[in-house]
């Protein structure tokens, strides 16, 4: 194991031992309440090996208050992203050099004949773990650029199905276009025939229609053949 990746072992095992202790109203600075408003249960945040960064580690201050979300693989955790919850600067940062990544990589194993798309790690997570579809992350809308399209494409050649869960966001003010239409889009024209579009409703994603109570609702949606 080298350097960098010691490190990301010890950053993820540190921020999830200190996940572990917080509870609602003890110095949780929202982690808990941003897992919760998310549809992640404590159970399914330990699974995913979440994080919260109460006391950083060196060279990590910059990332204080945010929850770690580890992109873990079969060889170890290739990176962390942090969500930033204090609402002040990006929402989102990482370590220097750190390159757009597939997150829950592991579902490629888990699913058989369909996986599921999602913009994001949040809903990647809860369409796995409470709608039962195997589900990969996407980094960010703008992450499906023609480069990593190519790099990407062949994690899901031998799936007969894939079931993109777009997001139902509102126009861009600038531009009257949908992100989450247009990711499913160009997700869509590098599978092609592959691809099953489920849009959310606008105003939510995967994560908070379940947190909604909705789940079932975009389960159905997205298995309507087991109704």
């Amino acid at each position: 194991m080298n350097g960098r990746d010691a490190y990301l072992e010890k950053a993820t095992a540190s921020y999830a031992r200190q996940l572990k202790k917080l509870t609602p109203g003890n110095g949780d600075d929202g982690a808990i309440g941003y897992l919760r408003d998310h549809g992640i249960t404590f159970d399914i945040a330990v699974k995913y090996r979440l994080g919260y960064v109460g006391r950083p580690l060196a060279g990590d201050e910059g990332f204080a208050g945010a929850l770690a979300i580890p992109y873990l693989s079969p060889a170890g955790v290739t990176s962390i992203k942090f969500r930033m919850l204090n609402g002040d600067g990006p929402k989102c940062l990482h370590h220097t050099g750190t390159r757009a990544r597939l997150y829950n990589v592991n579902s490629y194993f888990a699913a058989e004949d369909a996986i599921g798309i999602t913009e994001g790690e949040t809903d990647a997570i809860v369409a796995t773990e409470i709608l039962g579809l195997p589900s990969i992350g996407i980094p960010g809308a703008e992450a499906w650029n023609p480069r990593n399209a190519e790099i990407w494409k062949p994690v899901f050649k031998d799936f007969s199905r894939v079931i993109v869960l777009a997001d139902g966001d509102p126009p861009n003010e600038r531009t009257g276009l949908r992100p989450g239409r247009e990711l499913a889009k160009r997700i869509t024209e590098s599978l092609t025939w592959r691809v099953r579009v489920v849009e959310c409703p606008e105003g939510f994603d995967v994560s908070s229609m379940v947190a909604a109570g909705r789940g079932e609702e975009l389960r159905r949606r997205c298995f309507p053949g087991d109704e």
